[in-house]
């Protein structure tokens, strides 16, 4: 009669497979699937800001009741899949007092964005701004700001293209809550964009037209957590080209 092998046996007759299989995958390639991923790609910056010997050039001082541009201390807020971001420095007209600036944001996926890392106050402050979307259909700017040690974004033709609104109030964001609005943007037009931060309220202008009038003390702020890169000071589009230029702030007295 034939003996039925153990599986002690069975494990020893086997040893050479084995021994041949480890040796294999050792001598075996990484593959793609093995290695690392790599970062998101940072978005393409092209810049002719002022140089530093220029008027005005790397000065960020922000001074009580005049108005400075915000020009040296921009970075890329670096969503992931952002468009390309141009700086494009503006012959300063005869009468103005100051350097200006146009940027233009490449449609992202599907964000593009800058953020602020200069001196900036966080109360008792304005900032002005015009913008346009040159192509596509959802927002052309949002705006994040500080207030006091919140935040919140004034956002302008998204939601398709036609809401207006602070993203959060009592985390409602600009569709569905008090400021919610309509307004058609047209493509190709400037729009003056006017945000106003005291002790009191935020009010947001479009034109000179007040949209927005918040009190603070009876209302909390946030944003939404897609626009954190934009902390502190950002400006963002949505899936369009847009253009952004005399983007200045001003201290006020409390």
């Amino acid at each position: 009669m034939t003996r039925r092998p153990t599986a002690k046996h069975a494990a020893i007759a086997n040893l050479p497979i084995v021994l041949l299989f480890l040796l294999t995958v050792a001598n075996s390639p990484i593959t793609q699937a093995d290695e690392p991923a790599t970062s998101p790609e940072a978005p393409s910056i092209t810049s002719d800001k002022p140089t530093a010997t220029a008027p005005d050039a790397g000065k960020s001082e922000i001074s009580d009741g005049e108005f400075r541009p915000l020009i040296q201390d921009w970075e890329a807020a670096s969503f992931g899949g952002d468009g390309a971001i141009e700086f494009k420095k503006i012959k300063k007209a005869d009468d103005a007092k100051h350097d200006d600036q146009l940027i233009v944001f490449a449609a992202g996926d599907p964000l593009t964005g800058i953020r602020w890392t200069g001196p900036l106050p966080r109360e008792n402050y304005e900032l002005r701004m015009q913008a346009r979307r040159v192509d596509g259909f959802d927002f052309f700017v949002a705006v994040t700001f500080p207030v006091g040690q919140e935040h919140c974004s004034f956002v302008l033709g998204g939601w398709g293209g036609g809401i207006l609104g602070i993203s959060s109030i009592n985390g409602d964001d600009a569709a569905n809550n008090e400021t919610t609005q309509y307004k058609d943007f047209k493509n190709g037009q400037w729009y003056q964009v006017r945000i106003r931060v005291d002790e009191k309220a935020i009010v947001c202008w479009i034109d000179d037209e007040e949209w927005a009038n918040v009190e603070r003390d009876r209302n909390s702020f946030d944003i939404r957590i897609e626009m954190d890169p934009c902390l502190p000071l950002g400006l963002a589009n949505f899936q369009c080209t847009s253009e952004i230029k005399s983007v200045q702030i001003r201290k006020l007295k409390p």
